[in-house]
């Protein structure tokens, strides 16, 4: 399968495409900067994810799109500074979509986090108050209008909620259409879970939660 993936230097990107091209399929990445080229099997190109017009040429002969983009903090921290554009990932989703019909490419799948949309009220309140009342909330409201032009789009598309993100070395997941039953769950397992969702075709036109 050819993939092309925007978001791939980041954390769960960039193990979504080691986990694809290990296992034998060809990735194409978008990224801001070359020097982020550390992936040796992956095709990278330079430019903004949301430039259409690199879009539509870097979609020829393309399978499927992976979108992993966030709006980034100078850390962690929730009420670090932000250093991306606040329409960053709605802004590249949206040129993509009307790339891939340009293309006549179908198959999207997009990370977005639970707790956005429908799925804000099945948050604890205390986790709720941490993202309405930090930077956290510019990403999610990012995610939202994401998530909207995603589904208007007509394309196989399926959007990826995990929970609490953490760096363990697993890539065991569980996945439901609907609310989490878990607290957290590993970036290995999200780059896996998409990685199946691609290969077996499952979940398209849903909303799938993650979680271990």
């Amino acid at each position: 399968m050819k993939i092309l993936v925007l978001g791939a230097t980041g954390r769960t990107g960039k193990l979504f495409a080691q986990l694809a091209t290990a296992n034998n399929h060809q990735v194409t990445a978008i990224i801001r900067n070359k020097k982020d080229a550390i992936l040796p099997k992956v095709n990278y190109i330079e430019g903004m994810p949301t430039d259409e017009v690199l879009l539509t040429k870097a979609l020829q002969g393309m399978d499927a799109v992976v979108v992993s983009l966030n709006i980034n903090r100078t850390s962690d921290n929730p009420f670090a500074k932000m250093v991306s554009p606040l329409t960053l990932i709605s802004d590249s989703v949206k040129a993509v979509c009307s790339a891939m019909v340009k293309n006549n490419i179908k198959r999207i799948i997009t990370v977005s986090a639970s707790g956005v949309g429908d799925s804000w009220n099945h948050m604890f309140l205390m986790v709720r108050w941490l993202i309405r009342y930090s930077n956290i909330w510019k990403a999610y409201e990012d995610h939202d209008r994401q998530e909207q032009i995603v589904r208007q789009s007509g394309l196989d598309w399926t959007i990826v909620r995990p929970v609490m993100l953490n760096d363990k070395d697993s890539d065991e997941y569980k996945a439901v259409v609907g609310k989490p039953t878990g607290g957290n769950i590993s970036r290995k397992g999200v780059a896996k879970f998409i990685l199946d969702s691609l290969e077996s075709e499952k979940y398209v036109k849903n909303v799938v939660t993650l979680f271990r």
